[in-house]
């Protein structure tokens, strides 16, 4: 029981506080310890970052599977259904339609078109140099592409 006193060498090490003796006790085994310790990230998610492989120069091996593809794929068309909005955009933001740079005002009108037309949204995998992701699509038959980091902003867009 827990609340009786250890004979032996745990009575002898009884402690007096206030003129009154104080039982030793037995300490509970590491695991019934470990149970009570709590986990903050038990139950959720846990997010690896592992672009330091990258940083160091190792690769993939081509056996396992792209990962991001289809999330980035995803990200990429909820962007384009939305209107190109600035938030999902890179500094570093270009667009071009048929070839030709343009701005924000010609990039709006041409999401007029764009909008519920575009589909068939694929991920490339990421260039090893660049770490980019080419996202293709398509809008009215047409071939479409935009690039993307590794944190999911935009760096280009080719309508």
């Amino acid at each position: 029981d827990r609340n009786e006193p250890e004979s032996g060498l745990a009575s002898a090490l009884q402690m007096r506080v206030a003129g009154r003796a104080v039982p030793a006790f037995r300490a509970k085994s590491p695991m019934g310890i470990a149970s009570k310790i709590s986990f903050p990230n038990r139950g959720k998610q846990t997010i690896a970052h592992f672009k330091f492989l990258k940083d160091m120069g190792m690769k993939k091996p081509d056996f396992l599977p792209d990962f991001g593809g289809p999330k980035k794929a995803r990200l990429a068309a909820e962007w384009v259904e939305n209107g190109f909005p600035d938030s999902g955009r890179a500094p570093s933001f270009t667009a071009t339609i048929d070839g030709k740079p343009v701005q924000d005002d010609a990039l709006q009108s041409a999401w007029e078109g764009v909008k519920g037309a575009a589909s068939d949204f694929n991920a490339q995998p990421y260039d090893e140099e660049t770490l980019e992701r080419v996202v293709t699509f398509t809008v009215n038959g047409k071939q479409c592409n935009l690039k993307m980091t590794q944190e999911g902003k935009i760096l280009s867009l080719q309508l």
